[in-house]
């Protein structure tokens, strides 16, 4: 199917769907599948513009519009591309309703190594997913009990967590109810995926804004699993987190091992230091002054003083943008998330 057909077909099925059903004031936005040569938008073709990049919603003449990258993440099923659209739509109806709860991406690559933290956060994700599973509230105030000790042990950092749930974990929350009344088979499908993810044995569990992404979905169905009213003041300081707690009165949680943990994140680390050390030895070094402006949160890590971008990044040098697209070393300046002194390409 080319993008035309593709365009058409998705569309079709999102003139189905009841937006406002799905979340009160939803309402379709336009929206845009491309690849590296041309953009099919309002039915017709335009030629690509570097301003369509990955999968997310994008200002375009003055309207927030969904876009998605049918070359480097194709989908071929109409159904499961009108599904990905609608939550590519929330992100246009976040921004549209003035969100400002959004997580500091270069605050969650300064996560803090902390072994005993991540053993929480599994055990957490154990319960969620055991709850909906299983149908138990009580597994569920077991999850929020853990995850208010992890709260207060790093504040800022959990909030970061909460942040990531309310961006992405929201929307795709939304992406599903839509999915569940496209095709309730692909629903379970993909909720069943999620539900894996967070009990895996993974790299993944250290990926803390993509496993967010599940946390938030899977938390948001558990809430209306069990006949809780799911709220999402845009406006509001809180997180969706904090607007939809549970009442964790009286409940402790126990805390299982996990063995698996400390060898895997050594690993990790390791191999993000060879990867950056890799990278260095085969590219040569550009003095810059810049801030990193632009990038791809789901595809880069930090190192020490040095942030890997596998697909690109978008510096501002002296308030000219200069976008590189390929994998990229940026060396920060000392004590920074985001000031650019030299990078490796």
């Amino acid at each position: 199917m080319d993008l035309i057909e593709a365009y058409h077909a998705a569309n079709a099925i999102l003139n189905t769907i009841d937006f406002n059903d799905l979340f009160e004031g939803f309402h379709p936005y336009g929206f845009a599948l491309y690849n590296s040569n041309e953009i099919i938008i309002d039915g017709k073709a335009i030629p690509y513009q570097e301003d369509f990049r990955g999968n997310t919603s994008i200002l375009y003449k003055g309207k927030y519009i969904a876009i998605w990258n049918m070359e480097f993440d194709p989908v071929d099923d109409p159904e499961h591309l009108a599904y990905c659209l609608v939550h590519e739509m929330f992100h246009c109806h976040q921004c549209a309703n003035h969100e400002s709860r959004y997580p500091s991406d270069f605050e969650l690559l300064n996560y803090p190594d902390d072994v005993e933290n991540y053993i929480n956060k599994y055990n957490e994700n154990r319960y969620l997913a055991n709850a909906y599973e299983q149908r138990n509230i009580m597994l569920l105030r077991k999850f929020a009990c853990i995850r208010e000790s992890r709260y207060k042990k790093y504040p800022s950092m959990v909030c970061q967590e909460w942040k990531a749930e309310t961006l992405e974990g929201m929307a795709e929350y939304i992406g599903l109810k839509a999915l569940r009344r496209i095709n309730a088979d692909k629903y379970n499908t993909i909720v069943n995926d999620y539900l894996g993810k967070l009990k895996v044995e993974t790299d993944l569990l250290f990926d803390v804004r993509r496993i967010s992404y599940f946390t938030g979905t899977i938390y948001f169905l558990c809430l209306e699993q069990f006949g809780f009213s799911v709220n999402n003041v845009f406006d509001s300081e809180q997180t969706a987190y904090e607007q939809n707690s549970i009442d964790i009165t009286g409940i402790t949680a126990e805390i299982l091992p996990c063995d698996f943990i400390p060898n895997k994140y050594a690993e990790l680390v390791k191999k993000k230091e060879a990867k950056v050390k890799e990278h260095i030895q085969h590219s040569k070094y550009i003095e810059s002054h810049a801030f990193i402006c632009g990038y791809d949160p789901m595809n880069m890590f930090r190192v020490g003083d040095m942030v890997y971008c596998s697909h690109f990044v978008c510096l501002n040098e002296n308030d000219e943008i200069k976008t590189i697209h390929s994998a990229i070393a940026l060396q920060l300046a000392e004590n920074s998330n985001q000031t650019v002194v030299g990078y490796y390409i």
